[in-house]
């Protein structure tokens, strides 16, 4: 597995295909396994950049109080891991926390970024609904939080987390969850405390960027599934990108390259077909 050193740690990434670059950032807990649905596909047209982010993974995990452990420097590692591959210009998106990195990336770097992709995100932390366990009951209740995680371990806090989500309620287990949701549950065990705690606090402690939206000139894909919780955040970057395709993945919870991997594929390898014809990609679609 390759690494680069970026910003004092090793971060872990893996490259698939050629082609125009078509770098990818998951979400918060999760790690490059998220895209094993979508490698496939999308390396046949683009070299496809997965990594971990710092903290997840197989990437380093500095203590949680490292100061690493922030927004700004999570679009660094993707930046640094971009000129480290000789990558001057990419499709870039993201998914939730994934989805942040990307759209600050495109903000602070708009020549680096040639489409963005905004799967399941908000443009900050005050749009997400506390029940997804961050918001204000994640700032009230941090330090519980953290301390369940350091005594019962990453997997179970979240498997908590998980259990009251609207999106779940109907499955009475794991083993009714679509394969790659089930995957992902499957893979909270490998994930590091440290990295657990410090990537919670990064996203506590990030600001909105809702007012900077339009500032973004590259062609943008707003996509969400139609029970995520993160829909109306989506709706609202919409309404300060109106040139943006937005699409509605039906049957689809948080996460929706693991929910409708199909969908979701086909939506993304669509938007890019009419960015690289010229076509305008403005629009509402559900899939």
């Amino acid at each position: 597995m390759p690494t680069a050193k970026v910003n004092g740690i090793e971060l872990a990434y893996e490259v698939y295909g050629d082609g125009f670059p078509l770098v990818l950032a998951h979400g918060y807990t999760a790690s490059k396994e998220m895209w094993e649905a979508q490698v496939g596909p999308f390396s046949q047209r683009y070299r496809v950049i997965v990594y971990d982010a710092r903290g997840h993974g197989e990437s380093e995990a500095p203590p949680a109080d490292d100061p690493g452990y922030n927004l700004r420097t999570f679009v660094e590692d993707q930046r640094a891991l971009m000129e480290h591959l000789g990558i001057g210009e990419a499709y870039v998106g993201g998914l939730s926390m994934g989805g942040m990195i990307a759209m600050r990336l495109a903000l602070k770097h708009p020549k680096l970024t040639r489409a963005l992709l905004l799967c399941d995100t908000g443009p900050g932390l005050g749009d997400l609904p506390s029940h997804f366990g961050m918001g204000d009951r994640w700032r009230v209740q941090r330090a519980a939080v953290e301390a369940l995680a350091r005594t019962q371990g990453v997997a179970t806090m979240m498997r908590t987390l998980y259990a009251q989500r609207p999106e779940l309620q109907r499955f009475s287990g794991t083993d009714e969850l679509p394969v790659g949701v089930r995957a992902h549950v499957q893979r909270l065990g490998r994930m590091s405390v440290e990295g657990f705690i410090g990537g919670g606090r990064a996203l506590a402690a990030q600001g909105s960027v809702l007012e900077r939206l339009g500032e973004i000139t590259a062609p943008t894909l707003i996509l969400v599934g139609d029970q995520d919780f993160l829909r109306g955040p989506s709706e609202q970057m919409q309404r300060r990108m109106p040139g943006a395709r937005f699409v509605l993945i039906k049957g689809s919870g948080h996460g929706t390259c693991l929910w409708q991997p199909e969908k979701f594929t086909a939506a993304v390898l669509d938007f890019l077909s009419d960015v690289e014809a010229g076509r305008p990609v403005a629009g509402r679609e559900e899939r």
